[in-house]
């Protein structure tokens, strides 16, 4: 139980460190203060924490110029004790016990999260109409970032949000849109391509027909290959 393994840590840390065990959070595990905080619980948790605790309480082991060094000498054979087993633990064990307390403390926050930002215009201006009410929208559209939106662009609109949205949320949405309406992106030339006739040419790795094909670079239209084979090698399928 967390009692007992905090029970174990400080006699441990005060038989080998000669001073009090340090308390983590208000206590290791919360119960052996009985005031149950931060740190508590059992399992993960408290298994964690007695790690930690057996870590920080460790003697430091000198430096060559004298002083006191890390303590990332630690005794896996304290740490074994120290959670309860009667057999102490391989150094790979403990130092695994040691990442696992690190990688507790810097848990990440909510705020990591992606975040929705709300769009402020830099130079805000107000046009009234002839009753004075806004003539245009003031407020963005709310669902813009929605995938039903995406349904209603065009393939101008789609296109354009791809090629110029780079590494966004909305280029991964038009590209979604896209391949539902039949269109695949070819890797090597970094295009689009949709069928324009059923292939006349089909092997295990690539077919050969007429496409059509979006021109980004030079015109901005779409334009047809007659004939044209696509390796299937250079299709993008990944999952949406």
């Amino acid at each position: 139980s967390s009692s007992a393994a905090a029970a174990a840590v400080a006699s441990t840390a005060t038989s080998t460190a000669g001073t009090p065990a340090p308390r983590i959070a208000g206590g290791v595990a919360g119960g052996a203060t009985g005031s149950g905080s931060a740190v508590g619980g059992t399992g993960l948790e408290g298994v964690v924490a007695a790690a930690a605790a057996v870590a920080a309480a460790a003697p430091r082991s000198p430096s060559p110029d004298g002083a006191a060094g890390s303590s990332s000498g630690a005794s896996p054979s304290g740490a074994g004790a120290a959670l309860g087993s009667s057999e102490p633990l391989s150094p790979q064990r403990f130092n695994a016990l040691q990442m696992l307390s690190a990688s507790y403390r810097n848990l990440p926050c909510a705020s990591d999260g992606r975040r929705k930002r709300k769009y402020v215009p830099r130079n805000p201006y107000l046009h009234l109409d002839s009753r004075g009410n806004a003539a245009y929208p003031i407020q963005p559209t709310r669902n813009y970032e929605g995938p039903e939106m995406f349904e209603k662009y065009d393939l101008d609109t789609l296109f354009f949000i791809f090629y110029y949205q780079q590494g966004s949320y909305q280029q991964h949405l038009a590209a979604k849109e896209l391949k539902k309406l039949s269109w695949r992106y070819h890797t090597k030339y970094l295009t689009w391509f949709q069928r324009h006739e059923e292939p006349r040419q089909t092997a295990p790795d690539y077919e050969r027909g007429a496409y059509v094909y979006f021109d980004h670079d030079s015109g901005w239209c779409q334009r047809i290959k007659s004939d044209f084979a696509f390796e299937y090698q250079f299709l993008e399928d990944e999952p949406m």
